[in-house]
């Protein structure tokens, strides 16, 4: 068998490996965190806390009747951090990336509706600069929300531009709602300590020394910009979904060596899908219960955001399956202004999730990085 077949096959048959590995240890991970909840553990306040802020956004959401109010609950969710300045610099960055994206994606939209290869061009951009962004920048995750939300405007809008002003109207208000909510609740029930500064590559030497953060935001960011085309070959309607869903997964910072990158990448591929076949397995099984009353469809999203939350933030190997969990949980059980009727959003979801990963690992499979392509100096974000 000729050498580089032999170098193929071991590294499909190392991946695969990897694959089975990541699966039986998070299992094992998640589970024992589940069965040894403690409620005197610190995890729990913070578990409380994205509970209140999750039930208390959709609440507002819902009364102000935006078109999402999962998306609302979902910044609630992920903008409860550990303590009150935490959580007000994450609260504020979320906004400042949507404001940003939003007017991105309202501005391209302009000039690139109906016209598809302009359009796969502008997320090409805006995805490089973003991911570059994420792993540069001492905001990163205000980078990282550009091209989030620019995806959550712009995908759907291609077709109807007119649309993406109320669009992005409601992703802003839906973010403020949800961020809001967490900061308020993270003030009053979090401790306030000092925080260090984070840590940043800066933006000098992409194009030298730091070349190779470059060409990992320009590899993945390819994966993002083949989205519109899928979206049109398949006429999938789950594509700003998958675009979430890339982008989450790209999120994980890049590493000195960038083989070690792709490791991560699809260990965190893994948990993503783990975590989402828990969260949806729930969620659907409580829309199966046909609850029908407004306080019993709170209390049901409550009680395991509150489990989810506590997964999250416990010191295991599988705290990124906790996070997703309780982020599928959200979308499928909150569909609209009231407790669920259907089990479609939450199949859409899953579908979009399985769209966006089989994208990002053909990508990985294609384009693996040359052997010659190394950092000079640690990496910091």
């Amino acid at each position: 068998m000729p050498r580089r077949q032999s170098a193929a096959l071991q590294e499909v048959a190392g991946t695969l490996s990897l694959i089975i590995e990541t699966l039986v240890t998070s299992v094992r991970a998640f589970i024992q965190a589940c069965t040894s909840i403690s409620l005197h553990d610190p995890i729990a306040r913070v578990a409380t806390s994205s509970m209140i802020a999750v039930v208390t956004a959709v609440t507002i959401a819902n009364a102000m009747h935006l078109d999402d109010p999962w998306w609302a609950a979902i910044s609630g969710y992920v903008a409860m951090q550990r303590t009150a300045p935490a959580s007000l610099q994450r609260g504020l960055l979320r906004v400042v990336g949507t404001v940003v994206g939003a007017t991105l994606g309202i501005v391209a939209l302009r000039w690139v509706a109906y016209d598809m290869f302009a359009c796969c061009l502008v997320i090409f951009a805006v995805a490089t600069i973003s991911i570059i962004g994420f792993n540069v920048s001492r905001y990163g995750y205000a980078w990282l929300l550009i091209v989030v939300t620019f995806g959550l405007v712009a995908l759907p809008s291609l077709d109807a531009p007119g649309a993406a002003p109320h669009i992005a109207l409601d992703r802003l208000l839906e973010v403020i709602v949800g961020s809001g909510t967490a900061v308020i609740v993270a003030q009053v029930l979090e401790p306030s300590p000092t925080m260090a500064a984070p840590a940043a590559l800066g933006w000098s030497g992409l194009f030298g020394r730091k070349l190779y953060v470059t060409l990992h935001a320009m590899r993945w960011s390819l994966a993002v910009a083949i989205l519109p085309l899928l979206w049109r070959l398949f006429d999938l309607s789950t594509m700003s979904q998958s675009a979430i869903t890339l982008v989450a997964v790209l999120a994980t910072p890049i590493a000195t060596d960038l083989h070690d990158t792709n490791r991560q990448l699809v260990v965190k591929g893994v948990q993503r899908l783990l975590g989402c076949a828990i969260g949806g397995s729930v969620g659907l099984g409580l829309i199966g219960l046909g609850i029908d009353s407004v306080e019993l469809w709170l209390v049901s999203l409550a009680v395991p955001v509150w489990l989810c939350a506590y997964v999250q933030n416990g010191t295991h190997s599988a705290t990124y399956v906790g996070a997703q969990a309780g982020f599928v949980l959200i979308v499928t059980l909150i569909q609209g202004h009231g407790p669920p009727t259907s089990l479609e959003p939450g199949v859409d979801r899953l579908v979009g999730i399985f769209c966006g990963l089989f994208v990002l690992m053909m990508v990985v499979l294609i384009t693996s990085p040359p052997s010659s392509v190394r950092p000079t100096a640690p990496v910091n974000t």
